[in-house]
């Protein structure tokens, strides 16, 4: 599998917040990075997918899924602790607590499994139910299976299990990841084995780990709680047994797809080395190749394994309840939650912190932005006057209730809250490229390119900043250096349709329409709802004689936004060229019961029903012009009065 270049190295920093410290592992779509926290000094493993799948929306997607089940899981024992999500750069990071190697340099029960020699007994069982534990707690969080147990997927800290690498629990299962049909491959595990696979056969894909993979999964029948059940059977064998293999595994010999089937028939024939004892039960039953004959719940399988582990250890293992989260913990988690943009669900944390401790700015502060990024922008200037109230040299807030107060037209407050947060954090990027795109608004297109030139100098990865600043050397006029700038923008991120739009906007108005065009069809590849960029993909066509395919544009934009008046305008005007004067009267109806004071739309109405001989029709609707009229349209007002003179 051809690798692209690592987004980040050691020493590079994540979100100005962290510092990469290694590279720690890469699955089917992810990757972990090993990283130290600037104020803490604490290190934290964050996880992120693989730069060769930026422009993969389903990737994006199965990995959004994946970081919202982590983030609902809570924290749990045996599962490995998701902390929070952030997006930084445009990407987004789960944030996971680092378990480091121990005295062995092992991490993962896979590396356990080095030695040769079984487990003791009592360890084999304490960690199994460890594992059941942390999957009852899994199941009844929504994830009604895991799909990728493995031992290289159990972590061990400090003598604890924890279950990690939820991918393929989120994934949409069979197609996530699939570049090409009729093929199939597997990743590395960077030593580990085997890693995640994708088989295709003639009945669909299989995913899962060779191996692992339970017969049912093989044969491409869907998986449930049983299909875990059996491959955390093959992970009990091999911690009773010793053996750094699963059990039903040959040699590979360059065929993947032999090389399962062969595993698949030998799980079929069930050839296994028994384990004596209740143990060897618990692993037969998990081990039966048909579903319905195995534990039907990990709790049935920890049901099982207790009466073994009471007589060995003389104890059973409890899991304390989580219902009293710590105030950091309710705002991780109303931070994650926003970040995968479940706002709503954010703000009940974000109460629930602050019901623990009222005087937390920053809770108050994350608070408003759950609301704004809700519409409830009066609301949001509430928590942030709360936060402020509290600390009012946190920049952040400052920022954050300017772009409350941007989303209310108040860029004038705006630029003044932008002031007293670059006076208190010179050099945060994001607080610039606000700044900036309030002056843009405001018509001060030379000072907000100096704050978009501050921004994407403190982050030269600062996408937005990038695009920002091509819309603001558009404004000057200085198309080629804007177009630069989009470029930029779009080399960081593929996937950004704004600024695919905003480059086709410019070659357009360089004259290079059929260049403008190819930006817009990548824009609405990306979001094909976007009326905007179909209204200027149809004027790109107009203005080269293409009427027929303008009008498919300007009806695609009209279809997702039906008020959208210079749409019916634009289309008025194409059916005006193609002599089609009966459908542009119904154009400009449509335009002018939106807009019923736009002279305009009045007099291209006018010409017309003048068009098709209906002179006192004409007659009034030039008349309506000249009632709307303004200055700009003196050139009109003439050929109005002539036309009304001639008519009569």
């Amino acid at each position: 599998m051809n690798m692209a270049q690592d987004i980040y190295t050691k020493g590079d920093q994540i979100g100005d917040e962290y510092v990469v410290h290694d590279i720690l592992g890469k699955g089917g779509f992810g990757v972990v990075y090993v990283a130290r926290d600037k104020r803490t000094r604490e290190l934290i493993a964050l996880k992120t997918f693989r730069d060769e799948f930026l422009a993969d929306p389903r990737i994006r997607n199965a990995f959004r899924k994946e970081a919202l089940l982590w983030v609902r899981l809570d924290n749990h024992p045996f599962i490995l602790e998701a902390r929070w999500v952030k997006i930084f750069s445009g990407r987004l990071f789960v944030a996971m607590e680092y378990v480091e190697p121990d005295a062995g340099g092992r991490v993962n029960l896979h590396e356990h499994l080095q030695g040769g020699k079984p487990f003791a007994v009592e360890r084999t069982v304490e960690w199994a139910v460890q594992f059941c534990l942390g999957m009852e707690h899994a199941n009844s969080h929504g994830i009604k299976c895991h799909r990728d147990i493995k031992p290289s997927n159990i972590l061990i800290s400090h003598g604890v299990l924890k279950i990690t690498d939820f991918g393929l629990a989120a994934a949409d299962v069979p197609r996530v990841g699939v570049a090409n049909s009729g093929r199939s491959s597997v990743t590395s595990s960077g030593g580990n084995g085997f890693g995640f696979s994708m088989l295709e056969t003639e009945g669909g894909m299989r995913c899962g780990t060779p191996g692992y993979m339970p017969p049912e999964i093989f044969r491409g029948e869907p998986a449930d709680l049983r299909s875990d059940i059996y491959s955390f059977g093959l992970v009990l064998w091999q911690m009773a047994t010793g053996s750094a293999s699963p059990p039903f595994i040959g040699v590979f010999r360059g065929d993947i797809q032999a090389f399962m089937r062969d595993a698949y028939e030998q799980q079929m024939k069930r050839h296994v080395c028994r384990i004596p004892g209740p143990l060897g039960s618990v692993i037969e039953c998990c081990l039966s190749p048909r579903p319905a004959n195995r534990y039907s719940s990990f709790v049935e399988v920890r049901g099982a394994l207790e009466p073994l582990l009471q007589k060995l250890i003389g104890a059973l293992i409890t899991v304390h309840s989580t219902d009293g989260q710590s105030l950091g913990f309710w705002n991780n988690k109303g931070i994650s939650l926003a970040a995968l943009g479940r706002h709503g669900e954010a703000i009940p944390c974000y109460d629930r912190a602050l019901a623990i401790d009222p005087r937390v700015a920053k809770v108050w502060g994350n608070r408003g932005v759950a609301l704004a990024a809700l519409g409830r922008h009066e609301q949001a200037l509430d928590s942030y006057t709360s936060a402020l109230a509290i600390d009012n040299r946190l920049a952040g807030l400052w920022a954050n209730k300017g772009m409350s107060h941007i989303a209310r037209g108040q860029r004038e407050e705006a630029i003044r809250c932008y002031d007293k947060a670059l006076a208190t954090d010179p050099r945060d990027a994001i607080i610039w490229n606000n700044m900036g795109s309030a002056l843009l608004d405001l018509g001060r297109s030379e000072e907000a390119t100096g704050c978009f030139d501050t921004a994407v100098g403190i982050d030269p990865r600062y996408a937005e900043a990038w695009n920002n600043k091509g819309n603001s050397l558009g404004a000057l006029g200085r198309c080629e250096e804007a177009n630069t700038c989009f470029e930029k923008a779009l080399t960081i991120n593929p996937l950004y349709a704004e600024a695919w739009y905003n480059k086709g906007l410019a070659l357009v108005a360089e004259g290079q329409r059929r260049g403008g065009i190819e930006c817009f069809d990548t824009a609405l590849e990306i979001a094909p709802q976007d009326a905007t960029v179909w209204f200027a993909k149809g004027n790109a066509l107009d203005g080269l004689g293409q009427r027929v395919e303008a009008i498919g544009c300007f009806d695609r934009a009209l279809a997702v936004d039906p008020k959208f008046v210079e749409a019916w305008n634009n289309k008025g005007g194409c059916l005006i060229e193609l002599k089609r004067h009966r459908e542009a009267i119904g154009c400009y109806d449509n335009a002018l019961a939106i807009a019923p004071q736009n002279a305009k739309y009045w007099f291209n109405k006018a010409y017309s029903e003048e068009q098709i001989g209906n002179a006192a029709a004409a007659v009034r609707t030039y008349g309506k012009f000249l009632e709307m009229a303004a200055d700009q349209h003196a050139g009109h007002v003439a050929y109005a009065r002539n036309r009304i003179n001639e008519l009569k």
